[in-house]
């Protein structure tokens, strides 16, 4: 469909461009595809904002960026990677592996490059979503599945005075690579998961740095290990070997993370990991003041926790400082704090994170539904919810790869779930000739009271998370990110639902 000003919804019969439009080319998106192509679901489009499909891979690529998490357990379980060179990958080595994907599944040429939504629309009478483009151009399509993943819009602090600071400044997604760091003077603001890899990845190279903390961090040991050529071979040539490594790691990751966060009923676990990272942080510096400064006075799993061997340690150098005292303002040399003591730089990076659960955010575009409600709006005047964190009444033939209470430590696992609950809702709808699939409001409810009874059993409730300053919770106080249902569950659901908590018409 050729560009053209949108001034309101097409009239009478039309003809779709899509069946089903895509919106995202990142890893929640190349898996949608690849299992819509599988399954022969008919026309679809991949809408990219970037010219390069990667997502969160893409656009993080700061000194030290790597998977968090085992990389045999971080890919689809239909396309194991033998060739990882460690146990916990480097960025460019997942960036890889999704443009692999892409290609070895035929999904490249599905990808409209440069294709930024602005809003979409459903219309009732026709049931069919009109996709306004940020070019103003309009596409058409039956379905629409959000695929644009939760860390894709850095967060740039409000802080007095960021904009005139003359120096060179940059988020972490956003790592200019042409600058040169070495012999600078470096302030970095912020102490989550992405200042754990940068910190002792530029410790080494710069004159001074410091490093602002609001709220410290637990950090894990990082038990790495690189990949001899005699495991390539192994995973090669006997796959189903590293379909059992996947299976063993997915399935720890699934029930550490669940016992973990089951605060009430099991907090015994919560303080032996407390206990153990205590011990872990006193090996690493032995400053017992500097030590006071880097413990989390927030509990265990209240945030997602790091993995590094090098973080903490890395204070113990004479070039790395410490700063906890507030962030007043930023100058044209540097930085204010509440002391009053200036902090000159010539370089300041903003690891500062990403929007989460806010208005503009998962999905990044509006979304349009019946009666002219927007999601956003929706979520933000009725708290985050969706029915298997997939679907929300009112957004007829809508659905989202990442929903609230869904969040876990392997994004992989997640998506896979999601995706085949997607397909095989799509497949009933294809038999039944149906062109409008509906969450009924009632299943909606009580699914939502469900989830938020379920939290309240998890360790986000407990008064400790107060202090977390955690991405886990949302402008309504719900830890509506992380998934609080036995994994097992979720595993079931999605191969065995009827969808009769849906309306197909």
């Amino acid at each position: 469909m050729k560009a053209e000003k949108f001034d309101g919804l097409p009239k009478g019969e039309i003809s779709l461009d899509y069946e089903t439009i895509i919106v995202g080319a990142g890893i929640s998106g190349i898996g949608t595809a690849i299992q819509l192509k599988k399954h022969d679901m008919g026309s679809f489009c991949l809408l990219e904002q970037s010219d390069r499909l990667g997502g969160t891979w893409r656009d993080n690529t700061y000194p030290g960026v790597a998977v968090d998490i085992p990389s045999l357990a971080y890919s689809f379980s239909f396309e194991p990677n033998p060739n990882w060179s460690q146990l916990f990958a480097p960025g460019a080595e997942i960036l890889d592996y999704v443009n692999h994907c892409a290609d070895k599944y035929g999904i490249r040429p599905f990808i409209r490059f440069n294709s930024s939504v602005k809003e979409i629309r459903f219309d009732p009478s026709l049931h069919y979503w009109t996709i306004v483009l940020t070019d103003e151009s309009i596409l058409t399509a039956r379905f629409v599945i959000s695929a644009t993943g939760i860390l894709n819009q850095p967060i740039k602090p409000d802080i007095d005075g960021i904009d005139t600071f003359k120096g060179k400044m940059m988020h972490s997604a956003r790592w200019d690579h042409d600058y040169d760091i070495q012999n600078k003077k470096v302030g970095l603001i912020g102490t989550g998961a992405s200042a754990v890899q940068i910190v002792p990845s530029i410790a080494n190279k710069v004159q001074q740095l410091t490093v602002f903390q609001r709220t410290p961090i637990w950090v894990a040991p990082k038990m790495n290990i690189k990949f001899p050529k005699w495991n390539h071979f192994i995973f090669k040539y006997i796959p189903f070997a590293q379909r059992l490594a996947r299976l063993a790691i997915s399935a720890g990751l699934e029930v550490g993370t669940f016992v973990t966060v089951q605060y009430k009923k099991l907090p015994f676990l919560t303080r032996g990991a407390e206990g153990n990272l205590v011990k872990f942080l006193r090996s690493q510096v032995k400053d017992p003041e500097l030590r006071k400064k880097l413990t989390p006075n927030y509990g265990f799993g209240c945030k997602r926790p790091a993995i590094s061997n090098q973080y903490w340690k890395s204070f113990n150098k004479k070039n790395v400082t410490l700063e906890t005292e507030t962030i007043k303002r930023i100058t044209h040399n540097g930085i204010i704090t509440a002391d009053g003591k200036e902090h000159q730089f010539d370089v300041i990076i903003l690891g500062t994170g990403f929007k989460t659960q806010e208005v503009g955010n998962a999905p990044s575009f509006k979304v349009f539904g019946i009666d002219n409600l927007e999601l956003g709006q929706f979520w933000e005047d009725h708290r985050y919810q969706a029915y298997d964190g997939i679907s929300v009444p009112k957004f007829p033939n809508f659905f989202l790869t990442f929903g609230p209470y869904t969040g876990g430590l392997n994004w992989f696992s997640m998506l896979e779930a999601h995706v085949k609950y997607i397909v095989r809702c799509l497949q009933k709808a294809k038999k039944q000739g149906a062109t409008l699939v509906e969450v009924k409001q009632e299943a909606n409810e009580r699914y939502f009271q469900a989830m938020l009874k379920l939290s309240e059993n998890t360790v986000f409730k407990n008064a400790g998370c107060q202090q977390a300053n955690s991405y886990y919770f949302d402008a309504h106080g719900d830890a509506s990110l992380p998934s609080p249902v036995v994994p097992i569950t979720r595993w079931l659901r999605v191969r065995r639902t009827k969808f009769t908590s849906y309306i197909f018409q």
